[in-house]
């Protein structure tokens, strides 16, 4: 997979933190029209600092269970924390590649904010599509970030999307690539495809916090792929800061396309390939299964 310009470690679980504050309840109002059943096993493809995974996990309860996988074992480390102070024992995030998956059989996929930064999104969505049983549904949401916004107009907000939108594009993403979620999808061979918009936008709280704290976890791969120096992108930051503090500055995150569409129940005779117990030796989950409504 492509190397990934947004930091990780516990500084990027803050972010993550925040981020799933601001657009947590898309999210959930997403997985919500999509339904979600109980009993239903769950993909959370690079499931970050598990928000989703958790989500998920309670909408499937106790018979039935969620595998989060990321590269970033920091923060799987920290999402495992979170999801036993939750009391979550139907969820297990580990060490994974999405686009080398070796289990199949999910009702659900989900991947939210995973295909811009990654060099072959096909590819990555294929090998989600074939871990999706069939009649199984995949929901992903992504950014389209030439839709945030900043008013009245700002040189630091406007240098943001700039410094972003390279950085991706140097390490081989699109951070505009939530424009092309229906269209990825259809190719894929799923069916009922469907798409609507989210985003955040406000004059208070951490929505205005979103572009600031990202360009923060940017820093080091801005400036490795030569896209600015530091002094250029600590001058924005402090820019940014200033701008979100004031009361009647309108800010907006990125604006994300959702989309969720479902695998063709064509082949009835797939057999399901079980991912290891959910659980761990000192805390085994008893409610996981090898089938699911």
């Amino acid at each position: 997979m492509t190397e990934y310009a947004i930091a990780g470690g516990l500084a990027g679980k803050e972010r993550l933190d925040v981020l799933h504050r601001v657009h947590g309840p898309f999210t959930c109002a997403l997985l919500d029209s999509v339904g979600i059943k109980r009993g239903a096993r769950c993909l959370d493809a690079g499931c970050g600092g598990g928000h989703v995974g958790r989500e998920l996990a309670a909408r499937v309860g106790e018979t039935g269970t969620v595998v989060g996988i990321d590269l970033d074992e920091v923060v799987l480390d920290l999402a495992r924390s979170d999801a036993r102070a939750a009391g979550l024992t139907n969820v297990d995030f580990r060490a994974g590649d999405a686009a080398d998956l070796n289990g199949s059989g999910f009702d659900v996929v989900v991947a939210r904010f995973l295909l811009s930064h990654v060099a072959d999104a096909g590819k990555v969505v294929a090998a989600l599509v074939s871990a999706l049983k069939p009649g199984g549904v995949m929901v992903v949401e992504d950014t389209d970030i030439s839709g945030v916004m900043c008013y009245p107009p700002s040189v630091a907000f406007d240098r943001f999307v700039r410094l972003y939108s390279e950085t991706i594009r140097r390490r081989g993403g699109d951070a505009d690539f939530g424009r092309t979620l229906p269209a990825l999808l259809t190719g894929a061979g799923l069916a009922d495809v469907g798409v609507s918009i989210a985003q955040p936008v406000a004059t208070e709280g951490e929505v205005k916090l979103m572009v600031p704290l990202t360009l923060e976890r940017i820093v080091d791969a801005a400036i490795g792929e030569g896209v600015a120096d530091r002094d250029e992108i600590a001058d924005t930051i402090a820019e940014l800061y200033v701008q979100a503090a004031h009361p009647t500055t309108l800010m907006s995150s990125a604006r994300v396309i959702q989309a969720w569409a479902t695998k063709p129940n064509t082949d009835l005779t797939q057999v399901d390939v079980p991912w290891p117990h959910v659980g761990s030796a000192d805390n085994p989950d008893p409610t996981s299964r090898r089938g699911f409504v």
